[in-house]
């Protein structure tokens, strides 16, 4: 399995991709709602490997933007096969 992690992830650590310091001063301006048992495992990984030194919300953005840069060409040939010009 750790296989599988390091290519999702490329050579580096699951902390070092995600747990890192985050250059947001504070939490966003929009709530977002989570499963409560995703809620207690995202909570769980800052406190335990993330050693309580980064907050939830730049947990969160870390791996939002990993999704984004991973899946971006898939998310824009799906948007433009779903939103074709009118012209």
């Amino acid at each position: 399995m750790e296989k599988n992690n390091k290519k999702q992830t490329g050579k580096r650590s699951y902390g070092s991709l995600f747990l890192k310091k985050h250059s947001m001063s504070r939490r966003g301006e929009k709530a977002i709602y989570v499963r409560k048992e995703y809620h207690e495992r995202l909570s769980r990984i800052v406190q335990v490997i993330g050693g309580g030194d980064i907050p939830l919300y730049a947990y969160l953005d870390n791996i939002l933007k990993h999704h984004f840069e991973l899946f971006s060409e898939d998310i824009v040939e799906d948007f433009y096969k779903r939103n074709k010009p009118i012209l």
